[in-house]
């Protein structure tokens, strides 16, 4: 697991600055039990070093709580100055939403304190006595909900609307794998998606988990023929180094990680998540036949002409395939991370397509998926990098995945409400081929549909 250190630097500057990390006075929320887990263990210990500005614990006790490459960094008496210091003052601190989940070997959350939000990211070593490994604090502010919704759902879809040339809006509310729409734009126009097609592929993972064709905690090795181009760090494993397909999940949805992503194409089979779109509600699931492992994708769009590509989208499915596996293949191996991106050009056709409905429809798929019984990995990939910290007392689970290139930016929040248990989704595709794409605006009207799904009858 890699460490993530304390940031001395943020911790001197925040003590003798006095940043203004207080946010105003939240309500009080009922915690969240920590599990009786390795990592879990841990954390309850470390947020009681917090709650009692760990009065009493000596370097022998620290050394006794984190590895010896954490302490090879900070020293056991930071530590305790850490915690008697900078985060005391804004104890007590409980547990009110986990993120990613609480694993074995990882802890992640959002904390309450008594004048707002903090964020905990805790992991453990995967070896008894499992000491801490990654451990970091950091304030956070929460988005807010008004006392009543600001506007009306055909307002906020005029506005979606007018975002982009090329316009797919799906808000929806989810049960029994259904996705039940509430407000809609276009919401069957087929547009390129980038990234949010890795939803297929983390639904394909968990329609063979639960088959017991593959299983969470099965290790695969990092193959050379998988690597890709960022997003993500995994391309920079050593070959032959094993993960989890649980792990490969997380870091292909949390990170938006290629390489991930391809090598659980690879594992799972190309043609068997190509089927995945129809399983989980595609329309269409043609137009991402054959499908593109990441790294091909950068190499068409990169290396090849203009007739090049025009050669290769005359080809049937078969030919693609070929050509994919063949030609593009090799070539992607050769790509440098610092060769200039092309821009926007082909990306209406060479890209991975879907509607909004249909990216509801997965949302829908995943959510059933991820809260049967063994599952939860399904949810947890989604919600250990939840984008947003909208309000932990509105919303007790937060996932999303999201998808960028120029021109092209998708977004796909999962939602359940802490008041009723209900589930609520929003997927949203804006699609420029001239501009780029205003991704402020749309971000700004997804926190408007939020605090509208909050009122939701």
């Amino acid at each position: 697991m890699p460490v993530r250190r304390f940031s001395l630097t943020f911790v001197l500057l925040g003590a003798l600055l006095g940043l203004p990390f207080v946010a105003s006075q939240q309500p009080a929320m009922a915690d969240l039990a920590i599990p009786d887990n390795p990592a879990g263990i841990q954390l309850a210990w470390a947020l009681d070093q917090v709650d009692t500005g760990a009065f009493g614990t000596t370097e022998q006790t620290i050394a006794e709580h984190f590895s010896d490459g954490y302490l090879a960094v900070v020293t056991p008496a930071q530590l305790i100055g850490y915690f008697r210091d900078y985060l005391f003052p804004y104890a007590p601190m409980t547990v009110v939403r986990y993120e990613g989940g609480a694993t074995e070997l990882r802890a992640n959350a959002i904390l309450q304190g008594p004048f707002g939000y903090w964020r905990v990211e805790l992991g453990v070593t995967p070896n008894e006595p499992h000491k801490i490994d990654a451990l970091w604090f950091e304030p956070v502010y929460t988005t807010t909900t008004p006392l009543a919704p600001a506007r009306s759902w055909s307002e906020v879809k005029r506005d979606l609307s007018r975002l982009a040339p090329h316009v797919s809006v799906t808000i929806a509310e989810l049960g029994d794998g259904v996705c039940d729409p509430i407000a809609r734009v276009d919401p069957e126009l087929i547009l390129p998606v980038a990234s949010s097609f890795k939803l297929y592929v983390l639904g394909e993972l968990a329609h063979q988990v639960e088959n017991g064709q593959a299983s969470w905690n099965e290790l695969i090795p990092i193959d050379p023929g998988y690597i890709s181009q960022p997003n993500g760090e995994m391309r920079n494993a050593p070959v032959g180094a094993e993960f989890t397909l649980a792990h490969f999940a997380e870091q292909m949805i949390s990170q938006s990680d290629n390489t991930a992503t391809d090598h659980l194409i690879g594992r799972l089979g190309r043609e068997d998540v190509q089927a995945a779109f129809a399983l989980m509600g595609q329309a269409d699931p043609t137009v991402n036949v054959p499908l593109m492992l990441t790294r091909e994708w950068f190499a068409l769009r990169m290396r090849f002409t203009d007739e090049q590509l025009a050669e290769f989208l005359a080809m049937n499915d078969a030919e693609r395939l070929a050509f994919l596996e063949e030609v593009a293949g090799p070539v992607a191996g050769t790509i440098l991370e610092t060769e200039p991106w092309p821009g926007s050009a082909w990306a209406s056709e060479i890209e991975w397509f879907a509607s909004s409905g249909d990216l509801c429809r997965a949302l829908a798929y995943l959510q059933h998926q991820g809260t049967r019984a063994e599952m939860q990995s399904v949810l947890n990939a989604l919600s250990l990098n939840p984008e947003i910290v909208f309000d932990p007392g509105i919303w007790s689970f937060v996932g999303y995945k999201g998808g960028y290139e120029t021109g092209v930016m998708s977004e796909n929040f999962l939602l359940q409400r802490a008041s009723d248990g209900r589930w609520f989704s929003i997927s949203a595709v804006i699609y420029d081929p001239i501009w780029e794409i205003n991704a402020i605006g749309l971000r700004q009207l997804i926190l408007e549909a939020v605090e509208m799904l909050a009122f939701e009858e």
